[in-house]
Order: structure tokens, then sequence, then C-alpha cells
């Protein structure tokens, strides 16, 4: 009996046939070579090189630390190239809520990240496997580097088989304070012997011998000059995805006006370089976003983690559960105000797809809700600063509002009417918005805020093997490139959360070993011609100290902040910031305004009492901790 063939069969065998008269057409013409067939060339010697190190890191996020360090203990001298400068190093790992997930039965797990691909054919079953085996492994790595972890069961996907076991780990039970970032920057620094630091220098290009398909290094540019780098056993890419890069939403993702929540410099430099050499991409389209935000002007980065959710925490204020709706450039509500997309994704009809978010889209709300609590932790109280920066529109009508954001005044009037509506009924005929959330738009005056697609992280990158090896188009290896982290994840649809994080270590770990194995199949020598270059930035040691001065340390969202006191006569009579890396325009707001207030000011209960900057809260505690241990060392408290 003839087998029934479906179209991806039949897709299937067409491609084989394709690939079988290619194969004929380029007998006797170099067909792709496996890194299997390498051999030692003299391609490494013909290269200037500026610098040699057994690996190259690219990127300073979780992912890259993670590999740094365990090739450092693998006894690899290794560097690690940051785009970034170091006050903004970290890409999305300093942001991110810190969870880290670790499943806690392996069934259980494969049943569920089974159940979460779905039908996605390009996370196969072996991929699956490991990915589970990797996430597991996470809390050992954990806690073998001294890791104090607390649980949190985080089943983001509750309706689906074998979600409870998925558990997640904070590190010293820390959330949003970027603690596990920083808890990575402290072994990296303890390993600062066999790993140098270069910040504010990206990669520019891979350094590939086309005809044997190794790379042996990377191009880096500092100063507005480029060197060649080489990496005698391996590069690791982990420099993250491509949410700053406006080219590249539009390309893959099919995205106009969208942004991303916390890296700065995740600009897809890593995709070009590995397009360059011959790499296969993957999860391009895969996001996790998109959540509506209003977008800073000044950062072009979200406001906040997500403007639709209901609860008052650490990340949200709970705006979404106030006299306010979101309506699109029609004028029409497009989504439940009172629940927060699961990463970016919203139930349509069953399927959970990337949240779409129109253009000229506008979060509308009355003056009881303007009372009741900003839109975001880092917003003023009453929003009053963001009204006169003209943020927020206001007017005394809806209708004239209307005007104000360029939306139909008839169609936004008939919403919020609407809506009213639903609100003396008690039941969200179009979105489902809880009872106790649906609060009517009826005292005058009212506002608006635009909101855009924003999203946490972006998946996609160099397709990469469970070993971390990175592969062309052919399916072959590319010599002596590794893959981690978000860059080409082995996430290819919807997502739980902490999975990346965690993904960052198991992943750091695999390519990080296999960067540090000595190769066979290029020249063993040191090829640099004359004197290394090296930018790694100088300790220039803590500040001097005079009489009466004292130097503080608090722990803030970017690392360390230190703080000097002047204490006499038992009291504190000046502060001074020595060196940050908080968030400019969020945590540098509270280095801006605190420091004057702990003047005159001598006990730990005077201290405490300060009041921390809105929206700057692990800074503001920071500072606090600093002046505090300023106290301690002064023997006033």
């Amino acid at each position: 009996m003839k087998k029934n063939l479906s179209r991806r069969d039949f897709l299937k065998g067409a491609a084989t046939g394709a690939v079988a008269v290619a194969t004929i057409s380029l007998t006797g013409c170099g067909a792709p070579a496996s890194s299997e067939k390498n051999t030692v060339t003299t391609f490494e010697r013909n290269v200037k090189w500026d610098a040699e190190y057994d690996v190259v890191v690219v990127g300073f996020g979780a992912a890259a630390a993670v590999a740094a360090i365990t090739a450092a203990e693998q006894g690899a001298k290794t560097l690690i190239l940051e785009k970034a400068p170091k006050g903004d190093r970290g890409g999305n790992s300093r942001y991110a809520a810190q969870l880290i997930l670790c499943p806690s039965n392996k069934e259980k797990a494969l049943t569920y990240y089974k159940n979460l691909r779905g039908k996605f054919q390009n996370q196969t079953d072996e991929i699956v496997n490991s990915l589970v085996d990797g996430l597991m492994s996470s809390r050992d790595w954990l806690t073998k580097h001294g890791a104090k972890l607390a649980d949190v069961p985080l089943p983001e996907y509750p309706e689906l088989e074998g979600s409870d076991a998925a558990v997640t780990v904070l590190v010293n039970g820390e959330i949003w304070t970027s603690s596990f970032y920083k808890f990575l920057t402290g072994l990296v620094k303890d390993n600062s012997k066999s790993i140098d630091i270069w910040y504010a220098t990206p990669a520019k290009a891979l350094i590939q011998d086309k005809s044997t398909k190794v790379v042996h290094g990377v191009t880096v540019t500092n100063g507005g000059k480029d060197y060649n780098v080489r990496a005698k056993n391996g590069v690791v890419m982990a420099c993250g995805g491509f949410e700053n890069s406006d080219e590249m939403l539009e390309n893959y993702c099919q995205l106009a006006d969208a942004y991303g929540k916390g890296a700065r410099y995740n600009t897809g430099d890593g995709v070009k370089m590995a397009i360059d050499v011959g790499a296969e991409l993957w999860h391009m389209s895969t996001l996790s976003g998109n959540d509506v935000n209003f977008v800073d002007p000044d950062t072009n980065i979200a406001a906040g983690y997500a403007l639709t959710y209901t609860t008052r925490d650490t990340a949200f204020t709970g705006f979404g559960a106030q006299n306010m709706i979101i309506v699109g450039g029609d004028g029409t509500r497009f989504t439940n105000e009172g629940l927060i997309p699961r990463h970016g994704h919203v139930d349509v009809h069953g399927t959970w797809f990337t949240q779409l978010v129109p253009m000229n889209s506008y979060c509308v709300f009355d003056e009881t809700a303007r009372k009741a609590v900003p839109a975001y932790n880092s917003w003023s109280a009453g929003m009053t600063e963001e009204i006169k920066k003209n943020w927020i529109k206001k007017a005394d009508t809806i209708e004239e509002l209307a005007k104000l954001i360029n939306i139909d005044p008839k169609s936004l009037k008939a919403t919020v009417g609407k809506y009213n509506q639903f609100c003396a009924s008690g039941v969200d005929a179009d979105w489902g918005r809880a009872k106790e959330f649906l609060k009517p738009l009826s005292t005058p005056p009212y506002y608006a805020f635009e909101v855009k697609a924003t999203m946490t992280n972006t998946q996609g990158g160099a397709k990469r093997n469970t070993a971390c090896e990175i592969l062309d188009v052919w399916g072959n290896t590319i010599p002596h490139l590794y893959g981690a982290g978000e860059f080409g994840s082995f996430y290819c649809d919807i997502y739980n959360g902490g999975g990346n994080l965690s993904e960052c270590i198991f992943t750091g770990v695999r390519s990080g070993t296999a960067s540090a194995k000595a190769k066979t199949d290029i020249s063993s020598d040191s090829l640099v011609a004359s004197k290394a270059v090296n930018f790694t930035e100088a300790d220039t040691g803590d500040e001097k100290l005079g009489a009466n001065e004292y130097l503080g340390v608090g722990s803030g969202i970017g690392g360390d902040v230190k703080v000097k006191c002047t204490i006499e006569n038992g009291k504190i009579t000046a502060v001074k910031i020595v060196s940050q890396s908080e968030t400019k325009g969020i945590g540098s707001k509270a280095v801006d305004q605190l420091p004057d207030k702990f003047v005159g000011l001598s006990s730990t209960a005077d201290v405490s009492a300060v009041d921390g900057v809105t929206g700057a809260t692990v800074t503001s505690t920071a500072i606090k901790n600093a002046v505090l241990d300023c106290l301690k060392q002064a023997k006033i408290i």
C-alpha cells in the first residue's frame, strides 16, 4: 500500500533530492568540510595578532561569566569582551528577576518541556532531554560555588502536565536585586589571575580560516582602533540577543516599534558575526515578549517590567487594578489590563502567541487612578513630574483627551462608555478582566500616556548542538566556535520564567569546558609579534582617607556602591559617593539625591529612617548600608 505523505513529508523528500543533486554538482568543487578533517595550517601565522588568550568570551552577562569561570577553572587564560562600559555591564542578566529554574523531577520536567515545545520540530527530543538535564544541573553548580539558595515554585503554565516540576531558586533569597549576577561577578573577580575583562571593547568580527572553517580569534574595537585577538582554543559567543536593534526586530520579528526592558547594548552584533562565518540561525522570532509599557524617551528602554498587573511589589505598582484601560490606535481595548502576559504571551483561542501591540496605543485613566498609585515605581507620586514632562497628556473630557492623542473622539468615548457598563455589571464581556479590578473611568480630569511593545529578551542567534558547538548551514560544527545563553537559546516558543538564567549556567559550563580544551588543529606557539595589548582596567584602589574619614560599601543593582563619610564628634558631617555602577536615570537618582540627607545623623535608626528615592529602592538601600558601614567603623553604632 502506498504511504500517504503529509505536505511536510513531501517537502522533506524534495529537499533531500535537492541536496543530492547539489552534492553531485559539487564533486571536485570542495563540498563543506567537517571539523574532523581539519589539519594544522599556516593561516594563524599570517595574521597580525595584537593579543593572545586560550579562550575569548564575547559578552559579560551570566552565560559569559559562567563560561569564563569554567574555562579559568580548566586552566585556560581567558578574556571577556564587554561592549558596554563597566557601569552598564551585564546585559539582561543584571536586570532579570534573578530567578533560576532548577526542575525538581526529571520525568515531570521532560513532560512539561515537551508540552511547552508544542508542535515546533526544531527542538528535538534530544534537545529537550539535554535542556532538562542542564537546568537540573544548575542547582549543583551554584551550591558548589558557594551560593545560598531559596526555592520558589514558579509553574508559568500550570495547566500543562508536568508543570509542578518548575521550581526556581534565588541566590540569597533576593529577587530583583541583581543578586545572581553580582554572585557571578564575584566569582570572576576571584579568578582575576586567569580572567581579563576589556570594557567598552566590542567584538567586530570573527577571524576564520575559510578553508578549514576554524575560528582563530576575534577582531575587536577599542578607542576607535581595531585589534586582532587570538583565541588558541576557542571563542564563546555569549553576547545576548537583539532587543536593541530596530533592523533585526523588523526583519526577524515583524516588529516596527518595539523595545527592550533591560539591556541597552544588545544590538545583535553576534548574529552578523555568526552569519559571516557560515553559521545557521534559529529561533529568531522567539521572544520573551511583548508586554505593554511606556518607553522612556531618554533611554528608549521600558519604564518598568509590565504595566498590566494588579499586584504591588518591588516590580509592579498594581496600576492594572486601577481606573484605567489600554486602547489601540482605533480607540478600542485590546488586552486584559489586570493580567500580566506570560513573558509576553497571551492566550489566543487556546494557543499562546506573542502579544500584538497596535501602533498609537495608549493607557487611559482618570483622576482617581492618578491619585491611587504611579504607573511605575520609578515615577513620581501622583505622576506630577511625568505630567510636567508631557509624557502624560491631560484633558477635562474624554473627547478632548482623544484629540490630544490622535484617536477618534467618538470611538474612545464609546469604548470608555462600554467599559464603564462592564464595571457596573461586574462582567467584562470583551476581555475577561476580573470583577474586583473593573473600576470606571468617571472622575475628571482624564489622562493618557503612550504605550509600546516591549520585551524581556529575544532568544534567537546561531544554532548550536547540545554540546554548545555552533553549527553551519549544513549541520557541521564550526571548529572552535561555541554559543551560550540567550544568543541562540534552546527555547523555541513559550517559556517558563527562570529558564534563561539557568540556561546561562549550563551552557556556560558546556561552552567554557569545550573552549578551554587544547586543540590539535592549530599552532600551539605564541604568535603575538610584539608586546600584546591589554585593555584591562587598572585597579586604582580605594579612595584615600584622611582624618575622621571612612569608606563604606553597600550592594547596588550594578555591584558595589562605595561611600566615603566624614564623621566628627559622633555625627556625619559629609557624605560622598566614591564609586557606583547604578542604572542611569533610575539608580542614579538615588546617587544624586541621597548623600546630603545623611549629614548630621548618628544612629542606625536615623539612617534607616531616611526616605529612599522612589523607583531606586535597591540603590537607596545600598547607599544606606554603606553609610551604616562607615558608622560601624567609626564605632558610633
